[in-house]
């Protein structure tokens, strides 16, 4: 080993008068990434109120300018790495001899002789194997480093790249990893402590071996004094200094789904090498506190959760699985499956625009229409019932004869205008009235389309990203809020209107918040998925929950109801309650009998407060507006329009339940 060492020393000189034949005959890197410190450097996402939320990253780096690491951190580096740094060209002749000196004492490789610049070259430009080309080309860039930059740039660098354990690069990384500060505040002890890592980071941990990391802790500051950068006494007060660590984390951190998601967006934009080693910082819509209050609703239960601003599409939370660590599956996005009756807004919002009012009755009784007998969840039949009463009470039978009258292709062209994306010609016949879909839809699709209702007929896209800075802090994007009109205000009111007495007085009782709130329970035949999509004027949220093999998970929606109001009372708990916005020329609170549908009287059994556009309320003296009222009970069988399949061939096992 004391002669490849000689051997070495002398070709790097020799080398040196000849750089740029060198260049061509070793094959050497260039070294230009120096100037602006191109290291691997984490991508740092933060959420909608600054907190950080994670890193996405390769090798976890945080690059700092060394006015922003202590100056001890670099004297205990030197004192211990590199004693001449400060004198050297890049190779040190006299601490190569000194370590074949050290070498041939000990009987063994004790000290190699490198410098901290070929350290640097080392690991910024070269592999680790270990041979006499490779070390001679350390050597010769270590001096090209040292003619290029100056002393500071180089343990800059230096200080930014070396590893310290613990999944830590640089020493702004490993500051936070040990002791949880910024690398300027690490006082002369943890700055000791960190500068004995380098030479065996699984060893001298304090993580792993506190004895082992305090005796290298000594080791370094009697090199500090030695080299008469602190006294004796500076040295022992270190030594007595307790070291208090901040805690390893688990890498598994909250908002996982959410991560990859932007992860997945960021990449698509900039690529994986800028994404995960150029050190980005974006900004993002997450909500720290509804994220974690999303996590703590499926519980053992599989299936997702999504949190939106419905004013202008900020994604607040996003809950893809049960358990990350168990499946990396975004059940948000990956899982296509029945709404059942959380379909039914978009059958009710076509009625309204086609001019029915939520007064309007609708006969509830055993019907069969061309050998299709659909029945209601509870087996029961109401007689009559107001439209508002149908759909708080999720009457299939109701909705069917409302999907004939409309027709299911203008309930199906509604629906596509609001983002569901995964509908079928095959999807036009009165099973979709109740959900009971070709394909089905995802959890992002249809609680981006509810944006609508809870948003006076605006949809708002989803955005996860709000501004991406570059690694100079320099903005590379700001996101965009994009929206479209697809409903009419009035009818978006109304709709609203019918659904806060899904939550008032129908299957999502649990879901009340004591506050103005909407929504639709929905679940499917066989209880395989249960659904709740709700909001109030400011949160979206939608759930579904559902094994994976599509197992019966034997809740309904009224009980994902409750999963749903126990989340969102936390989300709204320290905010005052608001309503929704009344367009000028709706008339809200108007009481009417669930039964005929007129003004409330006195001898009414059943009252409702439903919203009407000014001049369609009912009048005393007015029998309202409806469809099959019950003087059109001869009109039980009516005749089926054309339609492009056969009932018969009707996938009747989709019906869902309620």
């Amino acid at each position: 080993m004391p002669k490849n060492i000689i051997f070495i020393t002398v070709l790097a000189v020799l080398l040196t008068m000849s750089a740029n034949i060198c260049y061509a005959f070793l094959g050497l890197p260039g070294t230009d990434s120096l100037d602006n410190l191109n290291l691997v450097a984490a991508t740092q996402v933060f959420d909608i109120n600054g907190q950080l939320i994670s890193k996405l990253f390769e090798e976890n780096r945080i690059v700092v300018t060394i006015n922003n690491m202590s100056p001890y951190v670099q004297q205990a580096i030197i004192a211990n790495e590199d004693t001449r740094f400060y004198n050297h060209f890049g190779i040190d002749p006299l601490g190569i001899l000194r370590a074949i000196v050290v070498n041939i004492r000990k009987g063994s490789l004790v000290e190699g002789g490198s410098t901290i610049t070929q350290q640097l070259a080392k690991n910024m430009f070269l592999t680790q194997e270990r041979t006499i080309i490779r070390k001679a080309k350390e050597a010769l860039l270590a001096i090209i480093i040292e003619n290029k930059f100056s002393k500071q740039e180089i343990m800059q660098a230096y200080l930014n790249q070396i590893y310290f354990g613990e999944g830590a690069y640089g020493v702004e990384a490993a500051a936070q990893m040990y002791f949880g500060k910024h690398a300027k505040e690490l006082s002369l002890s943890e700055s000791a402590m960190l500068a004995g890592l380098p030479r065996g980071p699984n060893i001298y941990s304090p993580y792993i071996d506190m004895k082992a990391a305090l005796d290298r802790r000594a080791m370094v500051l009697a090199g500090m004094v030695k080299e008469g950068y602190i006294s004796e006494q500076e040295a022992q007060q270190a030594k007595a200094e307790p070291i208090t660590l901040a805690g390893k984390k688990k890498r598994i951190v909250q908002a996982s789904y959410f991560l990859d998601h932007v992860a997945n967006e960021l990449v698509g934009r900039y690529g994986a090498n800028r994404v995960y080693k150029g050190g980005l910082k974006v900004y993002t819509t997450l909500d720290i506190k509804q994220q974690q209050a999303a996590e703590a609703v499926l519980g053992q239960l599989q299936g997702a959760v999504l949190a939106l601003d419905p004013k202008n599409g900020y994604v607040k939370a996003m809950v893809g699985g049960r358990n990350y660590e168990e499946s990396q599956i975004n059940r948000v996005f990956a899982e296509v499956r029945q709404p059942g009756s959380a379909f039914k807004p978009f059958l009710y919002a076509t009625a309204l625009n086609q001019g029915l009012t939520a007064n309007a009755i609708i006969i509830d009784e055993p019907i069969n229409i061309n050998g299709y007998s659909p029945v209601n969840y509870d087996k029961k039949y109401r007689g009559p019932v107001t439209m508002k009463k149908a759909l708080r009470w999720s009457v299939n039978v109701a909705a069917v004869k409302i999907g004939q009258q409309v027709g299911i292709d203008q309930v199906l062209t509604l629906a596509k205008s609001m983002g569901i994306t995964t509908l079928t010609p095959e999807d036009d016949n009165l099973a979709s009235a109740l959900g009971g879909l070709t394909q089905g839809t995802n959890l992002w699709e249809l609680t981006t389309a509810y944006t609508a209702f809870a948003n006076s007929g605006v949809f708002s896209k989803p955005m996860v990203i709000v501004k991406v800075l570059d690694e100079n802090d320099q903005v590379l994007e700001e996101g965009k809020v994009i929206q479209h009109s697809v409903l009419k205000p009035e009818t978006a009111y109304i709709l609203t209107d019918m659904l806060k007495g899904v939550l008032q007085d129908g299957t999502a009782t649990p879901a009340n918040l004591g506050r103005p709130a909407a929504g639709k329970t929905g679940t499917t035949d066989n209880y395989e998925t249960a659904w709740f999509i709700g909001y109030t004027p400011d949160i979206l949220v939608g759930i579904y929950v559902g094994n994976d093999n599509r197992k019966p998970v034997s809740i309904s929606g009224t009980e994902v109801s409750a999963l749903w109001g126990k989340m969102v009372s936390k989300i709204v708990a320290n905010t005052p309650p608001t309503d929704f916005s009344i367009p000028p020329n709706v008339i809200a609170g108007i009481p009417i009998c669930a039964n005929t549908g007129k003004l409330a009287g006195s001898g009414c059994k059943e009252t409702e407060y439903s919203a009407f556009i000014q001049g369609t309320q009912p009048a005393v003296e007015n029998r309202p507006k409806s469809w099959l009222t019950p003087g059109d009970r001869e009109q039980q069988q009516p005749e089926q329009p054309e339609r492009k399949q056969p009932f018969w061939k009707w996938p009747w096992s989709r019906l869902p339940s309620f």
